[in-house]
């Protein structure tokens, strides 16, 4: 398995910090340590699997890094550890939704038990080993959904808008793209055109997701050569078998190639 990557951000690196930092790093996580400066967790965070905040001296006065790190970790699905610090972490909860949180430890810290929980979480995660899917529509519901209904077997990246995608695009290429057909202002045909357009970004899969099933919309989508088409209709069971055939058919042609 791939190399973790966890962001520790913290004001200063203490005892405390340096000895956790100490114990949660092996061959298995790539701990990188960062100040509370979204410039500089921007920085580093591509690629990041978990951000770890060390909630102490003064961070949690630093509400726009907190809101930063938690619109991060909500967008790119990643982990999100708290610890608890000198200064205490309600403050720092309160700017939080209990769905972003992935595990709190309150005072008193035990830092070689927290970094120990800390590795088990990633190590099961398995984030690296989970293929990642941009799921992009213009229904929150919708994507909620998709998430609630992938989440457990893929890494589900939301985006809302054609311009939100073609950026996370441009930072980290995903396994496949959910793409919804219909939609205001850049439509799924257009975004489609525009990924196509990209030589790095031409091979990326895309599935086109759409709530209409006449023969017309199946055709026109069709003609723009996406990896298939799937109803909104469907059954979350159906969907999630959808996906699951379409990796594995995408598996097996790789190991035919091979051949």
């Amino acid at each position: 398995m791939a190399k973790m990557k966890l962001l520790l951000v913290r004001s200063k690196a203490g005892f405390l910090v340096k000895s956790f930092a100490k114990y949660i790093a092996s061959d298995e996580v790539d701990l990188i340590e960062v100040d509370p400066n979204i410039n500089a967790i921007n920085a580093v965070v591509d690629g990041a699997d978990g951000i770890i905040v060390y909630a102490g001296f003064g961070i949690e006065e630093q509400k726009d890094v907190i809101v930063y790190i938690k619109d991060k970790v909500i967008e790119e699905s990643l982990l999100l550890f708290l610890i608890e610090g000198d200064y205490g972490i309600e403050d720092t909860l309160s700017l939080l939704t209990s769905q972003s949180v992935t595990h709190i430890f309150r005072r008193p810290v035990d830092i070689k038990e927290a970094a120990l929980v800390i590795r088990d979480y990633v190590e099961q995660d398995g984030r690296k080993s989970k293929k990642t899917i941009l799921v992009l529509d213009d229904s929150g519901a919708m994507l909620r959904n998709l998430k609630s209904w992938l989440g457990s077997k893929y890494v589900v990246v939301p985006a809302n808008s054609g311009i939100m995608a073609i950026k996370y695009i441009s930072r980290k290429i995903p396994d496949l793209v959910l793409l919804d057909y219909e939609m205001p202002i850049v439509d799924g045909k257009q975004v489609l055109e525009m990924i196509r357009t990209e030589t790095e970004f031409a091979d990326i899969p895309v599935i086109f997701l759409t709530s209409k099933g006449d023969r017309e919309t199946v055709m026109g989508t069709m003609a723009l050569h996406p990896q298939g088409y799937m109803l909104k209709s469907l059954s979350p069971s159906d969907i999630v078998k959808n996906v699951d055939d379409f990796f594995e058919r995408n598996e097996n042609e790789k190991k035919q190639k091979k051949i």
